[in-house]
């Protein structure tokens, strides 16, 4: 990297990046930018947000904690720079502003993650956003997370007070969204607001409209847990398994469990892991029981290699076999093997407990 190159405006090495054909050199700009850029500020947000919680709480965050959120918001910011290479016209106005609201939505899943109510609702309306083909999630050019119809994409959020109050007081009035399905509740959300929203707003309205009262990020760090919210008494048609999934116990033994499974099962389950199946790859972040990296090093995958995987995710069997060099038969097969191998470890472990 020449002092020219490292004196100019990330912007401009960003758009650098985007434009650079030759995969080796692009890697290296984008290496440059994250590491003089991204990752410091990261660090130093993730640091500030989760050490004023931790002095609030007694000391309880550590420096892990900072490690794992820091490594998941870069991986994330990977993600979404890849995803963004794939665009026509990508646009970053603000470089260092796009770093830290990422920075900032991994501090917000991380404090998720102590609230299962909140996690298990976030969890349901990101799955929904991102598997349905009538709704989208993308990145507005300062990194904020935007949902809305398809048919939106690229549109601006609705972000003002009155509106957005006016709205919350029209869904209290309508339907009881227990007898919906998130997806349906998450088209009502849309359909009445008109324009997209940001993604933590959804989750907001979804939260005030089912009756959960936990959805800013301010009351999740302070570890309220009396009686059991609305929402985790609300009920949801899909079938799901998320009161056992989002028993942190559970799930860390299950990784534990996913990671001793041989190569070609662990690929074989986790790159199709989806809420059909039992749960998301994401529940093992949201859960702070894996960073990406640390699945990413299950996987014996480059960590940029698994990030640019992570929006795409859950791989069909097709694109799995590529990746393993098999046949999608013996992808299939390997990952009801797993499966088999880990309800009998889990249930194992399950009786071993009751004793």
């Amino acid at each position: 990297m020449t002092e020219r190159g490292q004196s100019a405006p990330p912007e401009t090495q960003f758009e650098a990046w985007l434009r650079e054909p030759d995969q080796g050199r692009a890697a290296q700009l984008l290496d440059s930018l994250v590491s003089t850029y991204a990752a410091p500020l990261i660090r130093k947000i993730v640091s500030f947000k989760l050490g004023s919680v931790g002095r609030r709480d007694g000391g309880r965050v550590q420096a892990a904690d900072i490690d794992d959120v820091c490594s998941n918001a870069v991986c994330q910011l990977l993600a979404r720079f890849e995803r963004m290479r794939g665009e026509e016209r990508p646009q970053v106005r603000n470089f260092s502003g796009y770093a830290a609201v990422t920075a900032y939505n991994a501090c917000n899943e991380y404090f998720r993650a102590r609230k299962p109510a909140w996690l298990s609702l976030a969890m349901k309306l990101r799955y929904v956003m991102t598997h349905s083909p009538r709704l989208a999630v993308w990145d507005s050019a300062d990194g904020q997370e935007v949902c809305g119809f398809a048919r939106m994409r690229g549109s601006e959020p609705a972000t003002d007070a009155v509106s957005l109050g006016e709205l919350r007081s029209r869904l209290r009035e309508s339907a009881d969204p227990g007898r919906m399905r998130t997806v349906e509740m998450a088209e009502a959300i849309l359909g009445a607001s008109g324009a997209p929203l940001l993604f933590d707003t959804m989750i907001e309205i979804a939260a005030d409209w089912s009756g959960l009262r936990e959805a800013q990020v301010q009351p999740l760090e302070q570890d309220r847990d009396d009686n059991p919210s609305p929402w985790e008494r609300l009920q949801d048609t899909q079938p799901t398994a998320e009161s056992r999934l989002i028993d942190r116990t559970y799930m860390v033994r299950l990784w534990q469990e996913i990671c001793d499974l041989p190569i070609p099962h662990r690929k074989a389950l986790l790159l199709n892991l989806n809420d059909g199946a039992g749960g998301d790859i994401q529940l093992f972040v949201h859960l702070g029981i894996a960073s990406l990296e640390q699945i990413s090093n299950c996987l014996e995958m480059k960590v940029i290699e698994f990030a640019k995987l992570w929006n795409e995710l859950p791989l069909d069997d097709m694109r799995i076999a590529r990746e393993l060099g098999m046949s999608r038969q013996d992808v299939v097969n390997r990952r009801s093997a797993a499966r088999k191998r880990l309800a009998r470890r889990m249930k194992e472990a399950g009786e071993k407990t009751e004793r």
